[in-house]
């Protein structure tokens, strides 16, 4: 039985034949392609996913984490999104910070604009990860 280690979780496949190398074209990456996986897989290559492509279960561990990231992702942009609305509807609690200019009101926007963005697409992400099978 061979076993595969990652920094947080174990990857057991039964049969040691069923297991197949990552091809050399995905093992010598970029700096670019390392942050996008990182930023698509929570890992900076892609040798978990390729070992969770290999079994059911190691499939399932690796879903379950990053359907957790996701979720984080989601309550942080929903936090923000809430305070983005709270300032926008209050007024200025100092009288040297104007809200009457156009420029807090801009800024706030973007950032409004920007947790919305995460929102849809990590949810979009999610139900992609939550749907989607080993195949």
């Amino acid at each position: 039985m061979a076993s595969f280690y990652s920094i947080t979780q174990s990857y057991a496949i039964t049969d040691p034949r069923a297991f197949e190398p990552l091809p050399d074209a995905l093992r010598r990456t970029s700096f670019v392609m390392r942050v996008l996986c990182f930023l698509a897989l929570g890992r900076p290559d892609l040798d978990d996913h390729w070992k969770s492509l290999q079994s059911d279960q190691a499939f399932e561990t690796v879903r379950s984490r990053l359907c957790s990231i996701l979720a984080s992702t989601i309550t942080t942009a929903s936090v923000l999104l809430a305070i983005s609305s709270i300032f926008v509807s209050t007024g200025s609690p100092v009288s040297y910070f104007d809200y009457t200019s156009p420029v807090p009101y801009c800024l706030l926007f973007i950032s409004f604009m920007l947790a919305m963005i995460v929102m849809l697409t990590s949810g979009s992400s999610m139900i992609r990860w939550l749907h989607a099978d080993r195949q």
